[in-house]
């Protein structure tokens, strides 16, 4: 069954794949807003390429953590003095110090240091904490597990495959510290009997967070690239489609021109500017047209001259055979400069250069019959 409203449905679908070809960016509202505003970079437009919009991503993503951390680190740092760790408050004010610094560093566009700031501020607070802590007691099992927080930041924000490396420095740092550092009496001991347990687990932890994250963020940005590249495609495909239509319309333009020129409108031009495909076409033929209209208008003027000539010597012959003085009209046209010259005027004989100098002319004019009107 044939479909009633063809037109219609086409256009809902054209309108739908516009919307999917460029969809409405969804701008951050409220508190998001203002904060996007005063610590990061403006958004690249849709035409940009995929390194400055994953850049701008990056850029965002961090202010929005720092959002969330840097409150944290400031709720926090008044419950640092009531711990058993001196250089516990320490920590957090240089924390926070790097925090702002990040934060700062962001707002210009420099995401990569910024995020380096961050990640090695907080790796260096969480080993402060751990390398006071001394006697080593049980709480600093608490604290190894506060160094996956520093592989989420770094596999976020940094290239991907950093996180391992960091991983394997925390490891190496869990191995080192258990191994040289004063334990209490009470945790000493277990340390001696099964230090192959107890630092596994803390490693163990490293490099799953970091595998996990990894595989997390690698494919997050294998689909963003498909969608992005789709996103071109399809922006590719919407622009083909406009240039077809822009080079359907320019030619129809043509075309009529065409028509209405033939019909003998020389008049017609084509209205094409200089933003269409078939400018210089269209621009070609218009002077082409001016041309051919010139050429008329002088044809035009030639053939009136020709007729007022020849109604110029008609006059002469009759007035001849009447044996009286011709008068010539004027005619409008640039002969009349000459016939007012001749007026009154009496020319001596002069032979046409077609004809033999050994035939006398009756047809022109007598010499010694006046001109004049």
């Amino acid at each position: 069954m044939k479909d009633a409203f063809p037109d219609v449905k086409q256009g809902k679908a054209d309108k739908a794949s516009q919307e999917s070809v460029e969809p409405e960016a969804k701008k951050p509202s409220g508190i998001f807003e203002w904060w996007y505003k005063w610590t990061a970079v403006p958004e690249p437009p849709a035409s940009a390429s995929f390194l400055k919009r994953e850049e701008a991503r990056k850029v965002r993503m961090l202010s929005t953590i720092l959002l969330f951390f840097l409150p944290t680190l400031v709720i926090v740092l008044p419950t640092t003095f009531f711990m058993p760790i001196v250089y516990a408050r320490y920590a957090d004010l240089a924390l926070i110090t790097a925090a702002t610094m990040s934060l700062f560093l962001n707002r210009v566009g420099r995401v990569t240091s910024a995020a380096l700031i961050l990640v090695l501020g907080f790796e260096a607070a969480l080993t402060l904490v751990v390398l006071t802590t001394n006697p080593l007691d049980a709480t600093v099992f608490q604290v190894y597990d506060l160094y996956a927080m520093v592989e989420l930041f770094a596999v976020s924000l940094l290239p991907i495959r950093s996180v391992f490396a960091i991983a394997g420095c925390n490891s190496v740092f869990f191995w080192v510290d258990l191994l040289y550092q004063k334990a209490t009496p009470t945790l000493a001991p277990d340390i001696a009997q099964q230090f192959l347990p107890i630092v596994s687990r803390p490693i163990i932890l490293e490099f799953i967070v970091a595998a996990v994250s990894f595989l997390w963020v690698s494919s997050a940005t294998k689909a963003i690239m498909r969608a992005d590249r789709a996103e071109m495609v399809g922006r590719l495909e919407h622009a083909l489609v406009d240039q077809k239509r822009e080079l359907e319309e320019g030619v129809a333009q043509i075309l009529q021109t065409h028509v209405e020129v033939a019909n003998g409108n020389l008049n017609a031009r084509a209205p094409l500017n200089q933003d269409n495909a078939l400018w210089q076409i269209a621009r070609a033929l218009n002077v082409l047209l001016v041309r051919l209209q010139r050429a008329a208008i002088a044809e035009r003027d030639l053939h009136r001259v020709e007729q007022s000539v020849t109604q110029c010597v008609s006059i002469m012959q009759h007035a001849e055979e009447e044996q009286q003085l011709p008068r010539l009209p004027f005619t409008h046209t640039v002969i009349d400069p000459l016939i007012a010259a001749l007026q009154g005027k009496t020319l001596a004989y002069t032979q046409a250069p077609f004809l033999q100098r050994s035939q006398p002319t009756k047809s022109h004019i007598d010499a010694s019959k006046p001109l004049s009107q």
